[in-house]
């Protein structure tokens, strides 16, 4: 390469990272203001742009050997991912900018190093997705099914330790206090953890598609069930120590909901090894 082709692509480079900086300024501070809400669903997504630059950081022998190239539909996934960006800046769509960046980025990975580099990186670009706050209204309709299975749930739990109590919709009457599984319950925040760490396992994962379509089929299941547990425990430390013992307010309500998270994660990892000893023996 000679200097005059790479002073042209460092260049070239720093006009689309400065572009991409000046246009998506007003949806950084959208991210953030989404992740950092006192009961955010998208608090991990600070950690997701670090992931997908740790799993390319990883790869970085391999794409040390692939030629650069450029490829013209970059450009226009660039255009498109821009003319995108202004219908959701002139809609006030903030989560359509959200996911144009994913596509601004892909574009400028195909122009600026190739197709077979942007193939290369896909999962890790791909990835992005999980940054990217979805709307409220599509959250709320999924919010109340998931809390009204997850309390029907616990409430099955507490009757095995016969603990008597009164159901008022969401509401739990039980004989020394009274407890309202609420929106921190409807376990939405766990799902969207579940599935952003069920796609990382996905990556690593080396078999069948169908294996594959197995785990991401078990993290809803996963998720109804391990936030179940969690309002069944909830449940008992109000009926024993008090409603304020397990407010949303306590230790132990985000103990109980860091409690079930691990607890998730162990499940995928146990069902990963299987897989993985299944496949090689």
């Amino acid at each position: 390469m000679t200097m005059s082709k790479k002073n042209s692509d460092i260049f070239l480079a720093s006009v689309l990272i400065l572009s991409f900086i000046l246009c998506y300024y007003p949806t950084f501070l959208w991210l953030h203001y989404k992740y950092s809400l006192e009961e955010s669903y998208f608090s991990h997504g600070y950690l997701i742009p670090f992931v997908s630059a740790y799993l390319i950081y990883s790869m970085r022998n391999e794409l040390a050997r692939i030629p650069r190239s450029s490829s013209p539909v970059g450009l226009a996934v660039i255009v498109l991912a821009l003319v995108i960006h202004i219908l959701g800046v002139l809609g006030d769509i903030n989560f359509v900018s959200g996911f144009s960046m994913v596509l601004y980025l892909t574009g400028c990975s195909l122009y600026l190093l190739g197709g077979q580099f942007t193939k290369k990186i896909a999962f890790p670009l791909f990835f992005l997705v999980f940054m990217c706050p979805v709307p409220d209204g599509i959250i709320d309709s999924v919010a109340l099914p998931l809390k009204a299975l997850a309390t029907t749930l616990s409430l099955y739990i507490i009757d095995l330790v016969n603990i008597p109590y009164v159901r008022e919709g969401f509401v739990i009457h039980l004989p020394s206090s009274t407890y309202v599984v609420g929106a921190p319950c409807n376990g939405v925040r766990s799902l969207i953890a579940f599935f952003a760490v069920g796609f990382l396992f996905l990556y690593f994962i080396r078999s069948t598609w169908w294996k594959k379509g197995i785990l991401l089929l078990l993290i809803p299941p996963i998720s109804i069930l391990l936030n179940g547990m969690r309002i069944a425990i909830l449940l008992f430390i109000a009926n024993q120590y008090g409603q304020q013992a397990a407010s949303p307010e306590s230790y132990l309500h985000d103990g109980s909901g860091l409690l079930v998270f691990i607890i998730g994660i162990g499940a995928l990892v146990l069902f990963v090894r299987k897989i993985n000893e299944e496949d090689h023996v």
